[in-house]
């Protein structure tokens, strides 16, 4: 969708930070979501994804559309994998149906200026190479052809989805619109987090510890 482009779509507010392109699961029990995305699903229209602190709803969030139905149960109950698309800001809510509705205002990051240029390209191969060390020190595995095919813009939202950020975290690298900012930001979590990690793996080491035995109490 284009930058200030104003629809009105359902809300579901969940305890989470949906991010672009980033994959949410579901399994939709309650019946004014079941309906809800029963409409989604038959108009192939997206839905709006909002931070639910339990006391707060956030008004910046992101869309999303129903990628594929996994499973669906004989109470109407559904699980089904939804995708990240576009953020946006909410403008008014409507309580008029069973689920909530909003007026929404899709925004992109601002362009990036012809002067930022080496500093997005140095900031690129560091957020690269620092979440591939990061992956390997936690043990898993990268796709590196899927993040050679990723935009500076999808690779700082990628980066954003680690366990290094906290809930609190996660929505302020949403609600960001500069990517060069994003990226330094998150690149210098997964960093630090990297060397947490491996000082970590060391101390287990000398001391003969499992990976599993908590020794966070070196750490204070």
């Amino acid at each position: 969708m284009k930058r200030n482009d104003s629809i009105r779509v359902p809300m579901f507010p969940l305890g989470l930070v949906l991010l672009p392109r980033m994959p949410l699961p579901l399994h939709v029990f309650e019946e004014r979501y079941r309906q809800m995305m029963e409409q989604c699903i038959a108009a192939d229209a997206p839905f709006g994804v909002l931070l639910h602190t339990g006391t707060t709803v956030q008004t910046v969030g992101c869309l999303a559309r129903v990628d594929s139905v996994i499973n669906t149960y004989d109470d109407g109950r559904m699980d089904i994998l939804a995708m990240g698309t576009d953020r946006f800001t909410v403008s008014k809510m409507y309580d008029e149906k069973a689920f909530l509705e909003a007026e929404i205002e899709i925004f992109h990051d601002e362009p990036i200026a012809r002067e930022s240029g080496a500093r997005v390209e140095k900031l690129t191969h560091a957020a690269v190479d620092d979440l591939q060390k990061f992956a390997q020190v936690a043990g898993y595995s990268l796709d590196q052809t899927m993040l050679d095919e990723l935009s500076t813009e999808e690779l700082s939202f990628l980066l954003a989805t680690t366990d290094v950020f906290s809930t609190e975290e996660k929505q302020q690298l949403l609600e960001m619109r500069s990517t060069p900012d994003r990226m330094e930001r998150a690149t210098r979590a997964i960093g630090d987090s990297k060397d947490r990690l491996t000082m970590s793996h060391r101390i287990r080491e000398i001391l003969g510890k499992d990976n599993d035995e908590d020794i966070s109490h070196l750490f204070n």
